[in-house]
């Protein structure tokens, strides 16, 4: 017997840990492997919020956060965990983040048809701003910036902090003023991929804020 069985993986809040430990068994019965959290911050595991500050995530919370879009990465579908409807900042990100790669998402309650497509869309607009603001900074700063206060990833051994723009155009003066250049402007989700443009558009969206 070596059947093919979809992978789900459960997003939510971690505050409903009942629920996901229901769906986690439900799902398994009905054929899935199901990838769930490491940890339940909001019930019981304080390793998550330790050395916290007001205003600042720790970097345990960071870590979890980032590892749960690659637990994304590895499924199928994800399954959100959403009683009454709620839907936190995390989660968000997650849903946004599953609806770029083009992956089926699944709600214990439903939501609106076109809310996700909306979240996604300010998402990214959002990070296409922060993308900008974060290279003009960049180029004002001659060379003296810290490389963790600033979201990027690696492509063709260039370092891309502005995924609108092309790999050799990062340090082009005024490069940030040139998303409408077809010469040097690009659709990131083509020209970058999927996988590199939805987690930088999370990440640049978590470190800074929606609005």
């Amino acid at each position: 017997m070596a059947e093919k069985y979809p992978v789900i993986t459960l997003c939510g809040s971690t505050r409903f840990r009942k629920e996901f430990e229901t769906a986690q068994k439900q799902l398994t019965l009905q054929g899935c492997i199901v990838i769930s959290v490491g940890l339940f911050g909001y019930t019981g595991d304080s390793e998550v919020w330790e050395n916290m500050d007001e205003g600042t995530k720790t970097q345990t919370k960071m870590m979890l956060d980032d590892m749960h879009k690659s637990k994304i990465d590895m499924a199928d579908e994800i399954f959100v965990i959403n009683p009454g409807g709620y839907i936190g900042e995390s989660t968000w990100s997650e849903i946004c983040y599953t609806s770029m790669l083009g992956k089926n998402i699944r709600y214990m309650e439903p939501i609106k048809s076109n809310e996700v497509a909306e979240m996604v869309q300010s998402h990214i607009s959002r990070a296409e701003e922060l993308a900008i603001r974060q290279l003009d900074e960049l180029h004002h700063s001659n060379g003296y910036y810290n490389s963790a206060d600033y979201v990027s990833f690696k492509f063709k051994k260039e370092t891309i902090y502005d995924p609108w723009l092309k790999e050799n155009s990062q340090g082009v003066p005024f490069a940030w003023q040139l998303h409408d250049n077809q010469d040097i402007a690009v659709d990131p989700f083509k020209y970058y991929g999927k996988i590199k443009t939805a987690r930088f558009i999370e990440d640049i969206i978590m470190k800074h804020g929606i609005m």
